[in-house]
């Protein structure tokens, strides 16, 4: 056979015989052999804070991960908006703010650069040009409206003076920016429409039926099945306070944050190891559900915050068991999954 692993099986033996003969030499291999395992994780990358919490991690059985950023690249682009007179598909990925877009119709342009311009403005992130190239600061899916906004609209004025806000919190999911003449508002598309009472088409503005409240809920899941993320732009004009009601709805955008080439591997290999793998995201179910599938987790259940908080302890600790997927979390949530998860004997990574 290998002369090299001949050597090691007798260097395995004799280390054997060894601990058998001299039992104290265990207590030096023992920390020997762990301080060699973190000098060999520090060169993949990977930290510990001291060798008790290396040692535990060989005992983790559950990792949680978060989708945005850790399973995905953290680069969103919006490819998409669709408005009530139709969609529009922008070109180009990335940060770089050029490319076309196409708009199935005249109406359904003016909507989307209403859309465009609204989103541009609720908005607290930066895009700069370096040496690098393009370059953000602030929140990936805030830049996303930034980079589109030049595809949409010719010669774009800068950002008006902001006389007010009312910010984003993962509670609320939306947020709201007060501005000469306008106010401005983004977020969760449910949870938008409930603060609009009219829709945008074309120039004018017409009341929000129910029909279209559904319609627009439709397109948000067609949109989450193709594995965008989904926010809604509403605005009101002339309002001088800054009141989150009777808006008038703009549009729908899709935006899509690629998964990381390495994640599915990553997540093959942690099941192969009996580690099971469980995702969280703010994103819309379908989404969640899309994005989960391609990388390799089990979505035969996925549960969203409103399910966790019907949820007694008892119950959730039930379905905790067997969830690997949960969309639209609070932060609060998440300690919840993972307490759960402890409570059930897990040792878990996160």
């Amino acid at each position: 056979g290998d002369p090299l692993d001949a050597w090691r099986w007798g260097m395995r033996c004799a280390i054997s015989v060894l601990v058998i003969a001299c039992p104290c030499a265990l207590g030096l291999a023992t920390p020997a052999a762990i301080m060699v395992g973190m000098g060999k994780a520090v060169k993949q990358g990977i930290w510990f804070k001291d060798a008790a919490a290396m040692e535990e991690s060989a005992h983790v059985n559950a990792v949680v991960l978060d989708k945005t950023g850790t399973l995905t690249r953290n680069e969103m682009t919006l490819r998409e908006i669709v408005t009530a007179s139709g969609s529009t598909i922008l070109e180009g990925s990335g940060y770089d703010p050029s490319g076309d877009a196409t708009s199935i119709n005249d109406n359904a342009r003016i909507e989307a650069e209403l859309t465009m311009v609204a989103g541009a403005t609720a908005n607290n992130a930066q895009l700069e040009y370096t040496a690098n190239g393009w370059e953000i600061v602030g929140d990936p899916t805030e830049a996303a409206f930034l980079v589109a906004l030049p595809k949409v609209v010719l010669n774009p004025d800068p950002a008006p003076q902001r006389l007010g806000e009312i910010p984003f919190s993962s509670e609320r999911k939306m947020m709201t920016v007060l501005v000469p003449g306008y106010l401005y508002s983004k977020g969760a598309p449910d949870v938008l429409l409930e603060h609009c009472a009219r829709e945008q088409v074309g120039n004018s503005e017409r009341e929000l039926e129910p029909g279209r409240r559904k319609a627009i809920l439709d397109t948000v899941e067609e949109l989450s099945q193709k594995g965008y993320r989904t926010l809604g732009v509403a605005r009101r004009t002339g309002l001088v306070a800054l009141e989150e009601d009777d808006l008038t709805f703009l549009g729908v955008v899709g935006i899509i944050d690629p998964p990381r080439d390495e994640a599915k591997e990553a997540i093959e290999q942690a099941h192969h190891a009996g580690i099971r793998t469980i995702m969280i995201t703010g994103d819309h179910p379908v989404t969640a559900s899309s994005i989960a599938t391609s990388l390799g987790f089990d979505t035969t259940a996925a549960f969203t915050g409103k399910d966790i908080d019907d949820m007694s302890d008892q119950e959730f600790a039930e379905a905790v068991r067997t969830t690997d997927v949960y969309a639209r979390v609070a932060p609060a949530h998440k300690l919840r999954i993972v307490d759960a998860l402890q409570a059930d004997g897990n040792i878990v990574a996160m």
